[in-house]
């Protein structure tokens, strides 16, 4: 009698939620969400519920929605102190064969994931620096690999630290389990060239893949399925970013062009590139990593070492900073045998990676030219400057700046290779293949270790 009773009931619930109005529904999911937060406040502090001030969740359900419109910012990039103190403030981890093509760190901040040539994924502990897990490589065309059998190109961690995403040379896209370590899936024949980019959408298990067959390709990872492709570049697209609306933005590589799409309208926003009418010698040819502010403003970099700041109103770059890694001039090269030597030219460093700490003023660029640039954008989003240079000898093929949610620090993360992640045009010898972690101090914070420092020396 009590097995049938308790049927009854949960019969009855859901006959309700199943008859419930759309209006309805928003209010029931509403309520749930107040009560997370509340739950969320007594297991941080201890508090019981009704000692919850009632301003500080209103606060958190605006903060929520202006991050989901695009339209908090958070002025962040004068708090930080610079520069950087080089023995302390960054670590190195080393354990590559070949060049670190990528990186991603779940946002947690507990775990950070390292790609490379030799077809490796490593999991590294940040606060030890241990290693704690490699998903090895194998040997090329090895049919039925749990893993890469060729370069690792791009990595991505979903928001909620479930899954990794990793794509490569092969043409295939490897879905890991974050907490188990261990090969979930492969959506293979699918893309019909190199992986190029990857990105989960902020929030969901969505994922957006890039490759340069010309083709963004959408994934439900929950589900382990294939949802949509979408066609519109011209060339190898490069690079791809999304934060939590159901968009998404690429380059297109040699077209030069920037696409917004919008999944849900079916349509695309194409942004088009290219240079300097005062300067043609370095006009732009390639545009090649994207980065998204907000949701509304994103930043891209290509082969002319320009950096531009977009507005996703207006068809123009807001603001474009050329030369942002400066120009080195390229040595004199006799074995042509000709009269007249190859080199002696002045070439700028091309921008090969950027990343911003998402809805702030900050974002970071790399190249090869031996360091890591940090950059602040104005208060207006019409421009941006440059705060700080960080020294990493070697070429920066990937970038993370970001917050985790478990303790408060601001994290850098690079991948530094002697070779660009997609070939092997230029080496630099002095360089060790590796995963760099830059810890930014607080200006209050540097201030209180300064006078502990000055008190324990009295």
């Amino acid at each position: 009698m009590d097995l049938e009773f308790h049927g009854s009931e949960n019969d009855s619930e859901d006959d309700a939620l199943s008859n419930e109005t759309a209006a309805q529904k928003r209010l029931r999911l509403a309520k749930n969400y107040i009560d997370a937060l509340q739950h969320a406040e007594d297991d941080d502090f201890g508090y019981d519920a009704a000692d919850i001030d009632r301003d500080n969740i209103a606060d958190r359900l605006k903060q929520d929605a202006l991050e989901i419109q695009g339209r908090l910012h958070r002025h962040l990039a004068g708090s930080f102190q610079f520069p950087v103190n080089t023995e302390t403030d960054i670590k190195t981890f080393r354990g590559h064969q070949l060049p670190t093509t990528s990186i991603a760190a779940a946002e947690n901040g507990l775990y950070a994931y390292s790609g490379s040539k030799d077809g490796s994924i490593i999991k590294w502990d940040l606060k030890t620096g241990k290693k704690l897990f490699v998903f090895p490589g194998g040997r090329r065309n090895v049919e039925g690999f749990k893993g890469h059998t060729d370069h690792v190109i791009c990595l991505a961690v979903s928001s909620d630290n479930q899954f990794l995403a990793s794509g490569g040379k092969d043409k295939k896209i490897n879905i890991w389990s974050v907490q188990d370590n261990k090969w979930l899936h492969c959506f293979k024949q699918q893309h019909k060239d190199t992986i190029t980019g990857l990105s989960f959408r902020r929030g969901q298990n969505q994922l957006y893949s890039v490759s340069s067959d010309r083709t963004v390709k959408l994934w439900n990872v929950d589900e382990l399925s294939y949802i949509e492709t979408l066609f519109g570049h011209q060339d190898s697209i490069t690079a791809v970013d999304s934060l939590a609306k159901e968009h998404c933005v690429s380059t297109g590589g040699r077209d030069r062009t920037v696409r917004l799409w919008k999944i849900v309208e079916e349509s695309q926003l194409v942004f088009r590139g290219g240079g300097f009418k005062q300067d043609p010698s370095f006009l732009e040819g390639s545009v090649d990593c994207i980065a998204m502010v907000d949701e509304e403003n994103f930043l891209t970099g290509g082969d002319s070492g320009t950096i531009s700041l977009w507005n996703v109103n207006k068809k123009k770059a807001s603001f474009s900073m050329p030369l942002a890694h400066g120009y080195h001039t390229q040595p004199l090269d006799f074995s042509s045998g000709g009269e007249k030597p190859n080199g002696g030219v002045e070439t700028p460093y091309w921008i090969t990676a950027l990343a911003t700490l998402r809805y702030s003023d900050m974002f970071a660029s790399g190249s090869w030219d031996g360091t890591v640039r940090v950059w602040q954008i104005g208060k207006n989003m019409k421009n941006f400057s440059l705060i700080a240079s960080i020294p990493v000898i070697g070429v920066i093929n990937s970038l993370q700046l970001y917050q985790p949610t478990s303790y408060k620090k601001t994290l850098l993360v690079a991948a530094v290779g002697q070779e660009h992640k997609l070939g092997r045009w230029l080496r630099i010898k002095p360089a060790r293949n590796s995963m760099k972690v830059v810890e930014l101090t607080s200006k209050t914070k540097g201030a209180q270790e300064a006078s502990e420092d000055e008190s324990g020396d009295e």
